[in-house]
């Protein structure tokens, strides 16, 4: 395909942006650069249809900034409002790494209904270790701004590396969804429902309830964090947390606006949304371990902003960075625009270090009389 047909469908949105950004972008600058002035005229850039929309400054030429910036605002054709986040949990798709062989019948597969605050249906599947105990859990909410189907909560606990892992480890293991928010990011009401399966958890015979920890990805990751300010939460893993929508940042679901945040956040993170997260993480309880790559768009907000807040603000936090890999490899995914997909190694480390983390949150009690369960193994 000539380099010109190629640029022209990357920016139509006919190929997905990453690929044209990534892979054809630079190189067809150069090569529609005539005269080598490091601007695309007009007369260069021929009768694409980008030019116009990529004139950021409105003077009559294309610097390769231009072209690239106005190449990675275009979502892929498929994308919809999920697009900016890929690789976080909201999807089907399945770990390239292998789970942990845990028998159903030893650890069957269950179902828990329970009802949110506002009256609300709220459905989540579990399964317990074998043996009898009570025993510590670990809620996963996957990421994405919309609800998951059930077949995909259940199929994660089969084959999820992260999941059947720690399950292997001693922990109840739990795949929670949420009501669709994408028209209200600023909506408590997935909050709430991750909460409804949280207390209806803590009901259960084989649950310890003083050792259930939170374990949220992107989307859920910052869903996660607000929980963490709920004392039947005893720890919060967040994987690349999205917290673009815990600061207030994020008030819309397009794609081009959670770009820009996640590009440039110190602009965006205005001095009265800074004092709102100040008080809002005030009241998190919960110690709180956030696993990131130094790939995502979202490690210029977490890293330098966000986390310094934390400490600030008295969060007992840690933070583990595991280099090179694409947004959602903590559930044993990734592979995207920003990095590599989980390997091996990678989930060894998360699995690892979640389960030290826990360890150390979620201590079992030591009374005798007093609910304890089984500590994860080691």
């Amino acid at each position: 395909m000539p380099p010109r047909s190629v640029l022209a469908l990357g920016l139509l949105g006919l190929i997905p942006p990453d690929f044209a950004v990534a892979a054809s972008v630079a190189e067809t600058f150069r090569r529609l650069d005539r005269d080598g002035d490091g601007k695309l005229t007009r007369e260069e850039a021929g009768p694409a249809p980008f030019f116009d929309p990529a004139d950021a400054d409105r003077d009559g030429t294309l610097t390769l900034a231009e072209l690239e910036r106005h190449a990675r605002s275009r979502p892929p054709a498929n994308a919809g409002r999920g697009a900016g986040m890929e690789g976080d949990g909201a999807g089907p798709a399945d770990s390239r790494v292998r789970p942990a062989a845990v028998s159903e019948t030893d650890s069957p597969l269950l179902s828990l209904d329970t009802t949110a605050a506002d009256g609300r249906t709220v459905r989540a599947y579990w399964r317990r270790p074998a043996g009898a105990g009570a025993w510590p859990v670990i809620v996963f909410i996957h990421g994405g701004l919309s609800r998951q189907e059930d077949a995909i909560l259940m199929r994660q606990l089969r084959v999820n590396p992260v999941t059947t892992r720690l399950l292997e480890r001693g922990y109840i293991v739990a795949h929670a969804t949420f009501r669709t928010y994408e028209q209200d990011i600023q909506s408590r009401g997935p909050i709430e429902d991750v909460r409804a399966v949280v207390q209806a958890l803590a009901r259960e015979t084989a649950v310890d309830p003083r050792r259930i920890a939170l374990f949220g990805g992107s989307g859920g990751g910052s869903i996660a964090l607000e929980l963490g300010a709920d004392p039947a939460v005893r720890a919060v893993v967040a994987g690349e947390p999205a917290t673009l929508i815990y600061t207030g940042m994020l008030t819309t679901g397009e794609y081009g606006p959670r770009l820009a945040m996640m590009a440039d956040p110190a602009r965006h993170l205005t001095p009265e949304l800074r004092a709102a997260t100040r008080a809002k993480l005030r009241g998190l309880r919960a110690p709180v371990l956030i696993l990131h790559s130094d790939q995502h768009d979202l490690r210029k907000l977490n890293a330098p902003l966000f986390l310094p807040l934390m400490r600030e603000e008295g969060v007992a936090v840690e933070y583990r960075e595991y280099p090179g890999y694409g947004h959602g490899f903590y559930f044993g995914g990734g592979d995207d625009r920003w990095g590599k997909g989980a390997d091996e190694s990678v989930v060894a480390a998360v699995v690892r270090d979640v389960a030290d983390f826990l360890a150390r949150a979620l201590p079992a009690a030591t009374d005798g009389g007093a609910p304890g369960g089984r500590p994860g193994k080691p």
